[in-house]
């Protein structure tokens, strides 16, 4: 019911680019979905490889979580779920940019140990070759305003009141595009570092394009 009334009071175009948005985040879990089948990793035995495994099925579970943020128009849904993938991102890119062998496997020890990293301090650890330009200097600014709707308070009580379905929808579609985008990215790294066979068979130009917000 809740699809069928969301359906019916959007504007043809948002419509339409919610069957867009729709089919992209379907695709990436596809693609995601054919990643699977690794066989049994231990954390003892390979713990970059275990963990990329945590992280894939992570992913996959967003994807499903993506899908019925859109489903449901949920604009407060949209900005949690793009917050945890920008912070996923984060940590996985500060893991990999370890100097050596050792300082990576001494890093995954201290995230499946949960010790809590200040995002300041990691962001300026990870190399820049694993960033888009200016990252580092609008982290601050962009996390902020992520988190500060993630809380029972005015902003986040603003983003429902008074405002129409192609409102919200607008919103959440550039969460979820940007969620895509940064999901991706890890995806591609993983494939770049060729663990767990992630080299072999995946499709590069198709996540190209759904990293297209214009695609």
């Amino acid at each position: 019911y809740m699809l069928h009334e969301t359906e019916k009071q959007l504007r043809d175009r948002n419509k339409k680019s919610r069957k867009i948005l729709l089919g992209k985040v379907n695709s990436f879990n596809q693609i995601i979905a054919s990643r699977f089948g690794f066989g049994e990793v231990t954390r003892e035995g390979n713990p970059k490889e275990y963990f990329v495994a945590c992280v894939l099925y992570k992913i996959h579970s967003l994807g499903v979580s993506i899908e019925n943020c859109i489903f449901s128009n949920d604009v407060f849904l949209s900005i949690y779920l793009f917050r945890y993938v920008y912070e996923l991102y984060i940590k996985v890119f500060y893991i990999f940019s370890g100097a050596s062998e050792k300082e990576i496997v001494a890093r995954l020890d201290e995230f499946f140990n949960n010790k809590k990293w200040n995002f300041n301090k990691i962001k300026s650890q990870i190399k820049d070759q694993f960033l888009p330009p200016q990252f580092k200097e609008d982290h601050q600014h962009r996390y902020n305003l992520l988190s500060r709707f993630v809380h029972p308070n005015y902003e986040s009580f603003k983003l429902c009141l008074n405002r129409t379905d192609d409102q919200q929808f607008e919103f959440l579609e550039l969460n979820i595009h940007l969620a895509l985008w940064y999901g991706i990215e890890i995806i591609k790294h993983f494939s770049n570092v060729e663990i767990l066979n992630f080299h072999k068979n995946l499709n590069k130009e198709e996540l190209n394009r759904l990293q297209d917000i214009g695609a």
